[in-house]
């Protein structure tokens, strides 16, 4: 799987990505969940949401998705008439990468950064965060030649 784009989060006015997908949780709960269109192997969810962190609370506030016949809706789509709507159904981990990439993976948000900001959350407000250095991977390139192999 190709690596996937990123949803926005908006905490203090600064622009993050977020490697985490809240609406799922939202979409579970649905008995039937929309059908979005991937538009390319970057977007297999098929949307991108806009977030903002305002009082310790997570607020969606943007939508951009596809749905069959590659038609584009917002966020009307799925909250009629709410301009933005407070994520009460997310609980969990959202994980924030920062800094240099260090190391990429082709799939999902398993690339690695030097920094990773987590946001814990319960019923949509902050619980709790936590920060974690990422040291780079060291790679053993492997040579038929040396019988000097480390195993």
């Amino acid at each position: 799987m190709t690596a996937q784009a990123f949803e926005i989060l908006i905490i203090n006015g600064e622009i993050h990505k977020m490697a985490m997908e809240p609406l799922e949780s939202y979409f579970k709960q649905l008995k039937s969940k929309p059908m979005f269109e991937a538009p390319n192997t970057a977007l297999w969810r098929g949307y991108i949401g806009k977030w903002e962190l305002k009082e310790d609370k997570l607020y969606l506030i943007e939508f951009n998705g596809i749905i069959e016949g590659y038609v584009n809706v917002d966020i009307n789509f799925i909250f009629p008439g709410q301009p933005s709507v407070f994520a009460d159904w997310f609980t969990g981990e959202i994980r924030i990468p920062q800094g240099k990439l260090i190391d990429y993976v082709h799939g999902g948000f398993l690339s690695e950064y030097e920094n990773d900001l987590f946001l814990n959350f319960t019923n949509g407000e902050l619980t709790g965060s936590r920060t974690v250095k990422n040291e780079p991977k060291v790679y053993i390139e492997y040579d038929e030649n040396n019988d000097d192999l480390p195993f």
